[in-house]
């Protein structure tokens, strides 16, 4: 959640927006600001984005952080007490201090986040500038923040003037379509709205359009065959004032098949159960322009634009991209040229679902590796190199080549290596992954593909005219432009590691949904795997709005009956309805995660109806409140080394009850949130019925084993709050028994389990043994695989011909933050928070921070013989139970900087910021407000 600006901490100068380019000049503030000490509002975000453009959220809502001046008085306790929004229709308005759409006036609330507009309803292509006045815990008031904004999309279907278009010949792989039109005057304002089915460029006037690549973001297309599910196509919104000009001008677009279709014939397609929706890929583009002259003028997709077939002869998402550049048609989107070759582009039919506005982070470019080493292994009929990125990812390479024309450069992506050098396919499955470039002949060509997508870390290339140089080849890492929010880093390098595969993964897995196997055909996305992990994502991204998009996605694949399809969108049509409960409670439990992590109260508004609906479906599933069917603990590692698909050790009846009973509880909860007193009396009823049907199922009251005692069994009813009181230390002892017994300090959990694991452990005092699981390199953990060579999350321990980029097993992330570094909420948007640092193991030292939609969270800690220091950052507006360990010391001194807070078993008071403090256990546990504090124990 970090500013996707810089600020700048002297005034109020200049931001950029890199997404939506442009700069932003400040503006003086509406009113005179307050004394030094007050605080100011900063990072200004509407529906979770910076200055979002073409939203069409109708009454969006606003977030700020809160800053105070550098060395203001007093620097600790900060908190905001009442908020004052304007809304303007111009930035001169706003300057001005008018709040002609809005003026919330003086707000008595403390709440910074998902503060809803109140302002009259909003027009269509509207841009609204906004500012935030706060004032701090003494009632004074702050200064203006900086100017924000953000401006709607097109918000009823009779805005869209524009046809769905296509070329002529549906055998075209990637066609071009194109336009000349002529703008009478200087233009003041320029809008583009464009669709693609499945993705498209655009272009004006002979130049490439923003940074957007793999859009629009996939969705469900159409509901031909079960017209109770909802579809949609998303769009994008530009601001192209400064590519306009004048006079003539020509815009264009590139269309690939993307999700929608598909230039193979059904038998050599990567994977059969993705069945194309449509026979070619389409478009639909409108601009809208404003000239000095006050003249508004729509240029629109239709039958008068031209078609034709582009250099791209073949492209599929999993298997690759054919780029002939002899076939390139140079300013073929400039004025002026000629297309009198081309085709006039025909009607193409509409979407049945509406078209609606994509308000995430886009895809595009976000890095690019340079290669590491270039190998030559030995092959017997022409020259072959292996180009080596030193790290897994999902994206393409980027060619820069000489030679003759008609050379075809082929290159094959892969994760791992055979042992004779060359590239392992196995991994890949269905998916060639294999792109290939033909060279136009006439000096240096630098050539990267459009419409495909690979997950490698290996590049086989073949064909190169001459030995390659390392400077040939650029790994350009693609996913969404979703923010980190976590970093963590301690004294142990095997952790390191392990976060930074975790890191990656998830990285990989921001392809407009939540993509799967980064390698494989299996680009879709699966419910299950991302729920086991969902904490995990929420400490390392700020995934806010993109499992927005993900959780609309889930809500209109939803039957009347209330099941879910366990892949969404359903671009399996056949293979994604499974009767996996597990799986389907992705959706709660991902509608409960934003709520709490995001203090969003209109996710459960959105979702409520739906997550009860599901959980009314399972109800039909169970008999006597216990549900036999199911996937089970998947990927449960054995004792021959190879994991299992199904388990053999966990009861699939266990695991999905045990979901069905958390989803229960979560629509419980969400009815009490929004006042729904009847239904949370009937689902709290509900869950307890089913945790005493659990036991009564599983518990074996003797020893405290559920289900035969699997590790995940015994993890998973502790986690969930299933186990009763009187059971717990039993069902606890069989949960370590069995790590430290016959596993030899390894889990022998499946995807279930691992999340659930790294929770009880610590939580029940037993972090020692988490530690240990975490820090083993032998089979099954996470460091057996970094030995053997992953720099991602694998999809099973033994790696094998799985995926070796996975997010299913990064179930280690929260046991990082949480518990080594010590950082959870306590509170809705980490208003309240508990750092609790876990001293484990051999670890001398461990830091991280968590960018918060309330502000950055930071603990940092180090260890001597019989010393601590702990170092804290509680985000303004926030406070926090900060339990500092005692250093194994009974009787510890504490200071925090010079002063002594805490002696002879006794806190010491008179520290800004510190308001109590008690001992418990081997902690000393401190109420503190916002600030940065210093602690460090010691003996007396």
């Amino acid at each position: 959640m970090a500013p996707a600006y810089s600020r700048n901490p002297a005034g109020w100068g200049p931001r950029r927006s890199r997404r939506y380019g442009g700069w932003i000049l400040s503006l003086t503030a509406p009113a005179a600001p307050g004394p030094n000490s007050a605080l100011r509002a900063t990072y200004l975000r509407c529906e979770y984005l910076v200055d979002p453009l073409g939203i069409d959220v109708r009454i969006p809502r606003l977030s700020w952080q809160l800053e105070a001046a550098p060395g203001a008085e007093p620097s600790r306790g900060r908190a905001q007490s009442a908020y004052r929004v304007l809304v303007a229709a111009t930035a001169e308005e706003l300057d001005a201090g008018s709040g002609s759409i809005w003026d919330s006036g003086r707000v008595a609330a403390p709440g910074s986040t998902n503060v809803a507009f109140g302002g009259r309803p909003l027009a269509s292509g509207e841009r609204c500038w906004w500012a935030v006045q706060v004032w701090d815990e003494a009632g004074a008031p702050g200064p203006w923040s900086e100017p924000a904004w953000f401006e709607m999309g097109l918000l009823e279907p009779s805005d869209w003037a524009a046809s769905w278009i296509c070329a002529p010949d549906p055998a075209i792989s990637s066609p071009l379509l194109r336009k000349e039109f002529s703008v009478p005057g200087a233009v003041t304002r320029a809008r583009a709205y464009v669709a693609g089915l499945g993705f498209y460029e655009l272009y004006l006037n002979g130049a490439r359009v923003g940074d957007r690549v793999l859009d629009p973001a996939p969705t469900y297309y159409h509901n031909d065959q079960e017209p109770e599910l909802q579809d949609r196509v998303l769009y994008s919104s530009y601001d192209v004032t400064g590519l306009l000009q004048p006079g003539g001008n020509a815009v264009g677009v590139w269309l690939g098949n993307g999700w929608y279709s598909s230039d193979r014939p059904p038998h050599l397609r990567p994977d059969p159960r993705a069945e194309p929706y449509g026979a070619a890929p389409r478009a639909i583009v409108q601009l809208v322009i404003e000239t000095a002259d006050g003249g508004r003028h729509t240029v629109t997709s239709g039958t008068s634009w031209r078609a034709s077939a582009s250099p791209i002869v073949a492209n599929d998402l999993c298997d690759g991209e054919v780029y002939d550049a002899r076939l390139e048609q140079p300013g073929w989107s400039a004025p002026d040229f000629d297309d009198g070759g081309w085709q006039p582009a025909v009607a193409a039919p509409e979407p049945v679902g509406g078209l609606q506005a994509q308000v995430i982070e886009p895809i595009s470019v976000s890095e690019t590796l340079p290669a590491v080493a270039v190998n030559a292994p030995r092959y017997p009929y022409a020259p072959v190199y292996v180009v080596d990125f030193g790290q897994h990812f999902s994206g393409w390479v980027r060619l820069r080549v000489r030679g003759a024309r008609g050379t075809e450069v082929s290159m094959r992506h892969g994760g791992r290596l055979y042992a004779d050098g060359f590239v392992d396919r196995r991994n890949n499955r269905e998916a060639r992954q294999i792109d290939t470039y033909v060279l136009r002949g006439n000096g240096e060509e630098v050539w990267e593909p459009r419409f495909t997508l690979h997950g490698f870390r290996y590049v086989e290339v073949s064909g190169l005219p001459e030995p390659p140089r390392l400077d040939q080849f650029e790994g350009r890492v693609v996913h969404g432009e979703v923010p980190r929010s976590g970093t963590f880093e301690c004294s142990n390098e095997l952790l390191n590691q392990i976060h930074r595969n975790v890191q990656w993964t998830f990285r990989t897995s921001f392809q407009g949904a939540l993509q799967d196997a980064g390698e494989r055909s299996e680009r879709v996305s699966w419910l299950g795997d991302p729920g086991f992990v969902a904490e995990d994502y929420l400490y390392t991204f700020d995934v806010a709005a993109l499992w927005s998009k993900w959780l609309e996605d889930i809500r209109g694949s939803q039957r009347a009956a209330g099941d879910l399809p366990v892949i969404s969108p359903i671009h399996w049509r056949e293979s994604s309805w499974q009767p996996w409960p597990a799986w389907m409670s992705t959706y709660p439990l991902f509608v409960w995660a934003i709520h709490r992590y995001y203090d969003d109260r209109r996710v459960l508004e959105r979702h409520y109806d739906g997550m009860r609906r599901l959980v009314d479906y399972l109800g039909t599933m169970a008999q006597d409140q216990v549900i036999e069917e199911g996937l089970g603990d998947h990927m449960e590692p054995q004792a021959d080394g190879v994991s299992s698909w199904r388990p053999l050790h966990t009861p699939v009846a266990l695991t999905s009850t045990a979901y069905y009973f958390r989803d229960a509880q979560i629509v419980a909860d969400s009815a009490a949130v929004l006042g729904k007193t009847d239904d949370a009396v009937r689902y709290r009823a509900l869950s307890d019925a089913i945790r005493d049907a659990f036991n009564r199922r599983f518990l074996d009251p003797a020893t405290g084993r559920y289900g035969g005692g699997s590790q995940t069994s015994q993890a998973l009813a502790l986690d969930l709050g299933l186990v009763p009181a009187d059971h717990e230390a039993t069902a606890l002892a069989a949960l370590v028994d069995d790590i430290e017994g016959p596993r030899d300090g390894h889990l022998s959990t499946g995807i279930i389990g691992a999340g659930a694991l790294q929770h009880v452990l610590p939580e029940h005092g037993r972090g020692e043994v988490m530690y240990r699981i975490a820090t083993r390199t032998t089979y099954p953990s996470w460091g057996h695989t970094i030995a053997n060579g992953a720099t991602t999350v694998w999809e099973s321990f033994e790696g094998g011909i799985l995926s070796l980029n996975m997010k299913m097993f990064c179930s280690v992330a929260v046991f990082l933050y949480r518990y080594l570094a010590g950082i959870a909420p306590a509170g809705r948007g980490f208003r309240e928070l508990v750092i609790k640092p876990h001293l484990l193991g051999d670890l001398t030292g461990a830091a991280a921070t968590v960018a918060t939609v309330n502000g950055t969270v930071s603990s940092r800690w180090t260890r001597g013989a019989d010393t601590l220091q702990l170092q804290v950052t509680v985000p303004v507006n926030c406070s926090a139970r900060v339990a500092v360990p005692a250093a194994g010391v009974a009787q510890p001194v504490i200071r925090e900087g010079a002063q002594v807070v805490w002696q002879d078993g006794a806190f010491s008071p008179g520290t800004d910021g510190i308001t109590a403090a008690r001992a418990e256990g081997d902690y000393v546990t401190f109420e503190v407000g916002s600030g940065d504090y210093r602690f460090q124990a010691a003996a007396q």
